[in-house]
């Protein structure tokens, strides 16, 4: 008798596991409840470079202006760098951080940079926007924001003429060797920043 009890113990415990699975099954998120990442995006096309991205929380200009940012610094283009990268932190890197000529020595720095991480002849193949944040404690964006605003002209804080800044954890894909091998970064930090309707990267 006792085995029988322990028996109907245990189908008891099945169906309940198995109602349990069927009524998770049946709950249904719309699209705005999921989460960033929930719904991505490839373009290998309409941008400098390929990005991927939740489409629900990026809109266009911002993902072509991290991939003119981007593909700028892959192809050493100084025109395309300063049309959308942050102008003040851009003067800031030039003229005393390391005292460039101009500004293609420091997009051809920026380009030995990930050079270093990646190969001498990379190029993007995918970048993936893995997460987009307007929490300022994310990837040390506050401190961004605190050095811009530091570096600002006197009684002109950058913050006060600021609309949005987010904080992106960028991961790219590449390849090297004239295309002939392929690699992968692992996450970068990048910020995005919109003044008078316009968006500005750095880095």
């Amino acid at each position: 008798m006792k085995k029988i009890y322990q028996i109907g113990a245990v189908l008891l415990a099945v169906m309940m596991l198995t109602g349990c699975q069927s009524a998770k099954q049946k709950v249904n998120y719309t699209e705005d409840e999921l989460p960033y990442g929930a719904t991505m995006k490839s373009n290998k096309t309409s941008y400098t470079i390929p990005m991927t991205y939740d489409r629900r929380f990026v809109n266009e200009d911002q993902v072509r202006a991290v991939a003119d940012y981007l593909g700028a610094i892959q192809n050493r283009d100084a025109e395309l760098y300063e049309s959308v990268a942050l102008p003040l932190y851009t003067t800031y890197q030039v003229g005393e951080v390391y005292a460039y000529q101009d500004i293609g020595e420091l997009v051809n720095a920026l380009h030995d940079g990930i050079a270093s991480q990646t190969a001498d002849d990379f190029r993007f193949q995918m970048v993936l926007i893995n997460e987009f944040s307007l929490d300022r404690n994310a990837g040390g964006l506050n401190a961004m924001l605190s050095l811009l605003d530091s570096i600002s002209p006197e009684n002109a804080k950058f913050t006060d003429s600021l609309q949005n800044a987010w904080a992106l954890e960028l991961e790219w894909e590449f390849s090297y060797n004239n295309d002939e091998n392929t690699g992968r970064t692992e996450s970068q930090w990048l910020y995005l920043m919109q003044v008078d309707d316009v968006y500005y990267c750095c880095m």
